[in-house]
Parts: C-alpha cells; sequence; structure tokens
C-alpha cells in the first residue's frame, strides 16, 4: 500500500505539470523529523521518527492543495511488550491525506501557515525477535552485517484519520525555495488512542 500511495504522489504531481498552467503554481515539499505519542499511546509508543512528502497547487499566494504522504514509526515500550508477551515490536503508520493550507504574508521572507487534512491512515502492529538476527562478515573486505530481527507477527488495519497543526518558512534567497519547520497533530481513528504530533524539518518550493 505504501508504494500505491507514492505512485498515487507522483502522479497528480505529473497531472498538475502537464496540465498547460504555468509551473510558478506547482508545490511540493519534502521533510523529516521526530514523532511523539501523546495520550495513552505513550503507555504503548516510544518516542519515534517520520519523514513525509506532498505535493500541491498553489491557488492564490495564500492558499494552497496538497496531497501529503506520511510516514511514522515507533518501537513499542517494555510494558507494552511485557502485555504482549513479546521480545520486541514496533508500531508503524503511513497516511495519504488532502491538506489546504493557507499562508500568512507569504511573500517575506519569513513566513507562516496553517493546515488541516483527512484522508487514509494505515497502522501496523509487529512483533520481532532479537534473538533470530543472523550476522555476517565479507573475509574479502572484512565489512560485517546483520539481518536484523524478523518480524515474527504482523497485523494491519485501515482507517481514517486526519492532521491539524502549521509551521514557520524562511525563504531562501530569490529561489523559491524555502526552510520549513512543521507542527501537526495526527489521528487514527480507531477505537484504541492513536494519536502523535510530529516535529518535522525540511524543503518547501
Amino acid at each position: 500500500m505504501k508504494r500505491k500511495a507514492a505512485i498515487i504522489l507522483v502522479w497528480s504531481s505529473w497531472a498538475l505539470l502537464s496540465s498547460g498552467q504555468t509551473l510558478d503554481k506547482l508545490t511540493f515539499e519534502g521533510g523529516g523529523g521526530i514523532s511523539f505519542p501523546v495520550g495513552s499511546a505513550k503507555d504503548r509508543l516510544n518516542t519515534g521518527y517520520n519523514f513525509l512528502l506532498g505535493a500541491g497547487w498553489k491557488f492564490t499566494p495564500e492558499i494552497a492543495g496538497l496531497l501529503e504522504f506520511q510516514y511514522d514509526h515507533f518501537s513499542l515500550t517494555n510494558s507494552a511488550l511485557q502485555t504482549f508477551n513479546q521480545p520486541d515490536g514496533f508500531n508503524r503508520f503511513w497516511s495519504l491525506t488532502l491538506n489546504p493550507r493557507y499562508y500568512i504574508h507569504p511573500k517575506s521572507k519569513l513566513s507562516g501557515y496553517g493546515t488541516a487534512g483527512y484522508g487514509l491512515y494505515s497502522r501496523t502492529l509487529a512483533f520481532t525477535d532479537p534473538s533470530q538476527a543472523v550476522g555476517y562478515c565479507d573475509p574479502y573486505y572484512g565489512y560485517c552485517s546483520s539481518t536484523g530481527a524478523p518480524i515474527i507477527a504482523e497485523f494491519t488495519n485501515y482507517k481514517g484519520g486526519f492532521n491539524v497543526g502549521g509551521g514557520v518558512t524562511y525563504a531562501w534567497g530569490e529561489s523559491g525555495f524555502k526552510f520549513v519547520s512543521d507542527v501537526r497533530y495526527n489521528r487514527f481513528l480507531s477505537h484504541a488512542n492513536n494519536e502523535f504530533i510530529t516535529l518535522s524539518f525540511g524543503i518547501l518550493f
């Protein structure tokens, strides 16, 4: 499903480029950072990491619409592993959302924006066994590596979800590129508490 989401994002960007409109209407973004579980999710999930890709259209200097793909990864807490009686594991989320965005002072060197979006969220709970990891070394180069802990059980479900937040941008000269810091509240809509806050840093065009 992650591959399908990425294909949809690329296809949407290509459709915008081939529409005959001027390229200055096209916008895209990329970044990554830290993900913090909140609420009761903190009892199950450790602080994790994220990355974000997005592409869309600037309807006016202040208003844009983006299709965003986000991936978040969290290891499980010791208490969660004891509850599941498993040696190790993780939770991963990915989402594909439509996010309108409103910019404040978009032509200034320092500007900000607010955004909110809704779409498809995927959640995977996986358990791993580090004792089954296999190490090996290349006798010629002396390079050693490991296969990593194999997944011994995995459960995935799909639900709707939303995110809401905003960011600050800083223009990089006259190139059209901007450095961006972004904060979002994310919620996977299920009976369990699956909510987290992301802090990301990246590039916006």
